[in-house]
């Protein structure tokens, strides 16, 4: 081994001192000038630092709120772009939570080329980047409660300033520029001389690399004492360096993949079709999801910072509802209910509530999860099903009792019949016998009525048409009504043929005429209607009950005093009856409702108080002129063939499942949709939405009704178009309302119920004009 040579390296060293103290002195002056330059940079740069924290915190606040980290990490990557900082990071508190840590800490990076990545907290390299930054400012993001809900930190790098100070390092480098080069040359003979070849075997082993740059192989540990030592250190490195990137590696891996499950759940949440309202310990709202807004009417802003105790405050039964809420949530139990609240625009409706806490892993609760289901349309069906559960179970009893008694009728009218043989018998006897018999014959009469109900009493159907039909009952009906009521009939061209019971029909004709006459006793109106109907699926949902097909509609309307909701739900039983005691046997419009059964169609009411009722029958189409003339072009209709649009329809009713209804059948079109549940709501939404070119609008409503708020709307927008819809017909509005000069609208007006195809076609033709 060479021997060292001491005085040679002596030599060295104090030309190299030499050399760097002039090399100092002459770069003094430049130096001065640098700072000054530089402590002006600094100023201008904390100021666009602060700029840019303010404008972050106005629009991130509500973005972390909704855990929508996808958002505010695009935020702040725009911030990063269109400035100079070096590094933006976020501290969540609320993401923390559930994560079960102090913050979940996210934010981008400039890498070593300029480039923006996302900040690691866990990257020892990019800490040490932070920490070498010269200035960063730091900044807390609060809720709407003044609560600290994370924080905003920016940072700024030396690399900021480094063009504007270039001339400066420029003359420092021509001045030093000369006595650098005697600095390398005596650098290059040290190294070359004292370290260079010793470690040459470490340079070859360090170059034999993984694909992570980690050498292959230990050093060889030998050669001078120092080499030795730095071998010995430069090994324990490399076994630290690898373990410490396959730990860095399963947490990447790791964190990836909760922020894959984060970002899902996000998504999840924002896109659920059932609402979901996150509250803190207190049960105040800090969250809630878009399918609530839909739902309830209300927006986010509206509920967040209230308790949700304000869904329970609209009856005593929910308000003790919320007590057993509580009283569950407190023991970290689920609570399950049902609640009638009421939307923004005040209608019911009704929510299946499942409420949940959330807890950490001490099993503590710092939050609570309301899931409300929307049951309004199953209460509805419900209630649909078990009218037809009931109806059905009153058919089979009066069938069965119906069928007894009439063998009863038979045994007595026989034995009345051989008694009046016997010659013997007096007068008065004879007139006893007939007076028996006539009271047996009424009571046939009575089970006949009965067994028609039940469907027990099957008849020969036949091929019927029923325009024909009508027009022979018009004199007779006529004739029945009072003379102050006015008999119309609207008959459809080319009306279908059905296969029922003509007899049945006339039955069915005739009651329902006489119940419109008793409906109004100081006069009116009498309208029978026919028309070809297509039953869709849009609305076979909205109907349940009712099966997809063609139809012919049948409806006997009047103008008369209408009928209430709680005689509605009873109008079709067996005996059910308004009239005065011995005015009726309650069994006319029972057995309209058995013969529509019997003949396999559906029945419909639609009544206001005050205003009238219209029944409305629909009646298979008959077989063998379906499978002759082949199903009706409407039928075939798919929803992309419907005329369609994308303008802003504004959508009235007083019925909120009517509301909904109208809203999904538009949505499916194409249209932008706005609803209102009266017509107070409606000009309030006019008034502050822009761009509405239609109004369809129920026209019976509490308030204002169609009428009135199609005035008060072409007065605020006189270009907006107007389509009304109603149970009743054109003709029982304009005699109800003939002092209002509104013919216009009744020539568009659209019938309920509708398909989607009618809807479709009315909407497009009332936009286009």
């Amino acid at each position: 081994m060479r021997k060292f040579n001491y005085q040679k390296s002596l030599y060295v060293t104090l030309g190299i001192i030499i050399v760097s103290t002039v090399s100092v002195i002459m770069s003094l002056q430049s130096t001065y000038g640098y700072i000054a330059t530089k402590s002006e940079i600094i100023n201008e740069m904390k100021h666009s630092s602060k700029v840019t924290i303010d404008s972050l915190k106005k629009n991130i606040t509500n973005l972390m709120l909704s855990y929508s980290i996808n958002e505010y990490d695009n935020l702040i990557r725009n911030e990063m772009i269109h400035h100079s900082h070096f590094s933006i990071v976020v501290e969540d508190y609320n993401m923390g939570k559930i994560l079960g840590e102090k913050a979940y800490i996210s934010g981008k990076i400039k890498d070593n080329s300029g480039e923006i990545i996302d900040f690691d907290s866990k990257s020892e390299h990019q800490k040490q980047q932070l920490e070498a930054c010269f200035y960063s400012d730091k900044d807390y993001i609060v809720n709407l409660l003044g609560e600290k809900i994370g924080s905003l930190t920016i940072y700024i790098s030396n690399e900021s300033m480094n063009v504007v100070l270039n001339k400066i390092i420029r003359d420092t480098i021509t001045n030093s520029i000369a006595i650098s080069l005697l600095l390398i040359i005596s650098l290059l003979i040290t190294i070359r001389l004292f370290i260079l070849k010793p470690i040459s075997n470490i340079i070859s082993v360090i170059g034999n690399s993984d694909k992570d740059g980690i050498p292959i192989e230990l050093i060889p540990n030998h050669g001078a004492s120092e080499i030795s030592a730095l071998s010995t250190t430069m090994n324990y490195m490399v076994s630290s360096i690898r373990g410490s990137r396959i730990k860095l590696k399963e947490q990447h891996k790791e964190l990836k993949e909760r922020e894959d499950q984060l970002r899902i759940l996000s998504l999840a949440t924002e896109q659920s079709p059932i609402s979901i309202l996150i509250c803190n310990s207190s049960n105040i709202i800090e969250y809630a999801n878009p399918q609530f807004e839909k739902t309830s009417g209300y927006d986010i802003y509206d509920v967040v910072g209230r308790s949700i105790e304000f869904l329970f405050e609209f009856s005593d039964q929910d308000k003790n509802q919320i007590i057993k809420c509580k009283e569950s949530l407190v023991l970290n139990n689920r609570w399950i209910g049902e609640i009638t609240p009421l939307t923004k625009e005040g209608v019911s409706y009704n929510l299946r509530i499942s409420a949940s806490p959330i807890l950490g892993e001490d099993k503590l609760s710092s939050h609570n999860i309301y899931v409300a289901e929307d049951i309004t349309q199953h209460k509805r069906n419900e209630e649909i099903l078990r009218n037809s559960q009931k109806m059905d179970a009153i058919g089979q009893l009066t069938g069965g009792v119906a069928h007894d008694f009439n063998n009863l009728l038979g045994i007595i009218m026989g034995n009345l019949e051989l008694l009046k043989m016997d010659k013997l018998l007096q007068l008065d006897q004879l007139k006893k016998i007939d007076s028996a018999m006539a009271s047996a014959v009424r009571g046939a009469q009575l089970t006949r009525k009965l067994l028609n109900f039940s469907r027990q009493d099957h008849k020969k159907q036949e091929l019927t048409k029923i325009n024909s039909f009508i027009r022979n009952l018009h004199e007779l009906i006529s004739k029945s009504v009072t003379a102050v009521i006015k008999v119309e009939v609207q008959l459809e061209e080319s009306l279908w043929s059905v296969e029922i019971d003509s007899g049945d029909l006339e039955d069915a004709v005739l009651n329902l005429s006489l119940n419109a006459r008793d409906a109004m006793p100081k006069g009116g109106v009498l309208i029978i209607e026919t028309a070809n109907k297509y039953l869709d699926a849009y609305f076979v949902k909205q109907n349940p009950g009712f099966s997809v097909g063609d139809y012919v509609m049948l409806s006997v309307s009047d103008t008369g005093v209408g009928i209430t909701n709680s005689v509605r739900k009873k109008i079709f039983d067996p005996f059910f009856s308004t009239k005065e005691f011995g005015k009726g046997t309650g069994l006319g419009l029972s057995m309209v409702y058995g013969f529509v059964k019997r003949s396999n169609g559906h029945i419909l009411l639609y009544s206001e108080e005050g205003h009238g009722s219209s029944f409305h029958i629909y009646l298979p189409r008959a077989l063998n002129e379906h499978n002759e003339h082949g199903s009706s072009e409407q039928s075939h209709k798919t929803i992309a063939e419907l005329p369609r649009g994308n303008e802003k329809v504004l959508i009235v009713d007083d019925e909120k499942a009517l509301l909904l209804s109208a809203e999904n059948y538009l949505k499916s079109l194409g249209y932008q949709t706005y609803v209102a549940s009266s017509g107070e709501a409606a000009l309030e939404v006019l008034k502050s939405e822009e761009g509405i070119g239609l109004i369809f609008s129920d026209v019976i409503m509490p308030g204002i009704d169609g009428f009135e708020l199609a005035n008060q709307a072409i007065k605020l927008k006189p270009d907006i178009k107007v389509l009304l819809t109603s149970g009743f017909t054109s003709k029982q509005i304009s005699s109800d309302d003939d002092q209002k000069n509104e013919s216009k609208l009744l020539k568009s007006l659209l019938n309920k119920p509708y398909n989607l195809r009618e809807l479709a076609e009315a909407v497009r033709s009332t936009i286009d004009g």
